[in-house]
């Protein structure tokens, strides 16, 4: 198929099945993609269409599906990430993955908005797309190789999402790589690796356009001022990065520490966003097409490294006790060329060395041992010795060796770097997002800690715990990347000139009418131009909450009810030296349930799914 022109999607899926060899399209319906828009949402709806309950995360009858968004390959800010949906490995139920590499964008390209896979080939394999042709080819003797490597040999075939070490030994918290850019969480890279897949390449040369091409120009003026003119987007994140939030976060009993046990590391300024800056910076660097280029290369004892993001700085150290971010750049570069996530990572080994310390376990490991945990990476992606139980997990760890008191997850997916006794509202967030413990299901943290919301009050929080988690279901579907909501969403009139103590007042005391009169304009305004239609405030965010009881009627079917919804037990006892009262989880969830219409168990109700047109 000679592709030259898309108008913001193509409304083509590539169908691959690895058992047969079979290659196929699926046509997205005007529908689907009225409800569904692309990204999470559409890859979401596909697998639900076609998915059994119950069905082995890591069996040949699961399904892999990656997917665009509208606004990939075009001007819009921060617009070029793609998804990647599938049940995990990691918790059983059925979750999703963003990343910014080229990837996507050259699958889009080829004239596929996106990619199923599903099956198992009888031997390694690779699937190369090139231009609206699909061919699935042995992988040979690139099955093995690190992510880098193998993306580096195999270039000349166009942009990759690959697989490493890990995911062919299906390691529970394998990632998946596109360039240097991670879809990092729930185990996306075991469900290649369990369909014998090392990685798809994408080539394309078709052109992207808008379907209203004035619209969209005016749009995406108005977009990237914004983008620019926000404190966050325009300076601190391209300055500072995401570990911005390290002294942020580190200073208000939120960054975790030692497995979660204590409110702050005495070495945090050792491996703070600043000290990165001073010390290691070499250059920035980014998503796709994103004007904020975020992430940054750094100089590591004479070593050019991706430098560590927040999440890899506090769970590789902090909560390890280890202050030096030589070892940590050292330990993510490691982990992004065996293929596996450093949250999930960081946790199970923080975990493991606490059962070490009580007795449970012999590992040899111990906090702010940094030698110890270099030596064992290894042992985890291959499944050597003590590394093959590391390799399962927090959850399936405490099954074995015990110390369900102190093991840091929801729902089977290790906690991101966000300790909810410094910000409750997130802890309801872990406990009722889809995925698990993910910081990226929609979260209250940036606003709990900037003081609109109180920090360890109830007010508010079941509201905007609902709210951010339609809209960043929404946004990522588009997709957008979430850190877009800064500048979309506080960088108008309200924001800029209303009081913040008059506006904190405002958001806790009549929370309904703040989150129903949030200003989405910019996105709606951005994929009208693209779609040529006009997109309603109210449309956009029912995509949202769309996509999210969808998904949590998928889980609902795999056995998830309220009894899942709650948090670790260390997290809901244990009081830490702040003295930060406890979370009443409780009192929260039981608001947010009827809030969404759902009942006492947390099914999604009759109504509910009757109004948003999901047929259960």
């Amino acid at each position: 198929m000679d592709v030259k022109e898309i108008t913001a999607v193509n409304n083509r899926v590539l169908d691959v099945d690895l058992t047969s060899g079979e290659i196929s399209v699926i046509q997205v319906s005007e529908e689907d993609r009225r409800l569904y828009l692309g990204g999470k949402g559409l890859a979401l709806k596909l697998v639900f269409d076609r998915i059994k309950p119950e069905v082995d995360p890591l069996g040949p009858e699961n399904l892999l599906a990656v997917m665009s968004g509208p606004a990939a390959g075009t001007p819009a800010p921060a617009g070029g990430r793609f998804c990647v949906v599938s049940k995990s490995p990691l918790t059983g139920i059925f979750a999703s993955s963003f990343v910014g590499g080229r990837f996507g964008l050259s699958l889009k390209k080829a004239g596929f908005d996106g990619i199923l896979v599903r099956g198992k080939a009888p031997k390694p394999v690779m699937i190369c797309v090139d231009d609206g042709e699909a061919v699935i080819e042995e992988a040979g003797e690139n099955w093995g190789m690190d992510t880098y490597e193998f993306q580096e040999k195999n270039k000349a075939r166009g942009d990759w999402l690959a697989a490493g070490p890990a995911g062919e030994n299906l390691v529970r918290y394998a990632v998946l790589l596109s360039g240097r850019r991670v879809a990092g969480r729930c185990g996306m890279g075991a469900v290649m690796g369990s369909k014998n897949l090392k990685g798809i390449s994408a080539k394309g040369s078709a052109k992207i356009r808008p379907a209203d091409p004035v619209l969209f120009k005016k749009a995406v003026q108005v977009a990237q001022k914004k983008v620019k003119a926000h404190e966050i987007t325009g300076k601190r994140l391209r300055e500072l990065g995401t570990p911005q939030n390290v002294n942020t976060y580190g200073t208000t009993a939120i960054m975790p520490v030692r497995n979660y046990s204590r409110a702050s590391f005495e070495k945090r300024e050792e491996i703070c966003a600043e000290t990165l800056r001073d010390r290691h910076f070499l250059k920035n660097h980014g998503c796709v097409g994103c004007p904020i280029q975020c992430s940054r290369t750094g100089n590591f004892n004479g070593q050019e490294l991706v430098s560590p993001e927040y999440e890899t700085i506090c769970l590789m150290g902090s909560n390890l006790l280890i202050g030096d971010l030589v070892k940590i750049a050292g330990f993510n570069d490691r982990l992004n060329r065996l293929g596996m996530d450093t949250i999930s990572c960081g946790n199970t080994l923080g975990f493991a060395m606490e059962l070490t310390e009580k007795g449970l376990l012999d590992s040899g490991l111990s906090f702010g041992d940094a030698e110890a945990v270099d030596a064992i990476l290894d042992d985890i992606a291959f499944r050597r010795g003590l590394g093959n139980d590391l390799a399962e997990g927090v959850r399936s760890m405490a099954r074995k060796y015990g110390g369900e008191d102190f093991a840091i997850h929801v729902k089977g997916l290790e906690m991101a770097a966000y300790d909810p006794r410094g910000c409750v509202g997130q802890g309801l967030g872990y406990a009722t997002a889809n995925a698990g413990a993910s910081h990226l299901s929609g979260s209250t943290h940036a606003v709990e800690v900037e003081s609109y919301l109180n920090a360890h009050d109830n007010k508010g929080k079941a509201e905007f715990v609902q709210f951010m988690q339609d809209l960043t279901d929404a946004v990522n579907s588009a997709i957008f990347c979430i850190q877009t909501e800064y500048p979309f969403l506080e960088q108008n009139p309200i924001y800029q000139y209303t009081p913040k103590p008059v506006l904190s007042f405002f958001m806790q005391t009549f929370p309904g009418l703040a989150v129903g009169t949030t200003d989405l304009s910019d996105y709606c305004n951005l994929l009208a131009g693209l779609f040529g239609r006009k997109i309603k405030r109210r449309q956009f965010y029912e995509i949202g909450e769309r996509i999210f009881n969808l998904e949590r009627l998928m889980n609902v079917r795999e056995g998830v009810s309220k009894k899942d919804d709650t948090l670790p037990k260390r997290i809901l006892n244990e009081v830490r030296e702040d003295n930060a009262p406890p979370i009443q989880l409780e009192v929260m969830l039981a608001k947010y349930y009827r809030l969404r219409g759902w009942d006492k168990e947390g099914k999604p109700g009759k109504k509910v799914l009757k109004r948003l047109g999901i047929q259960a």
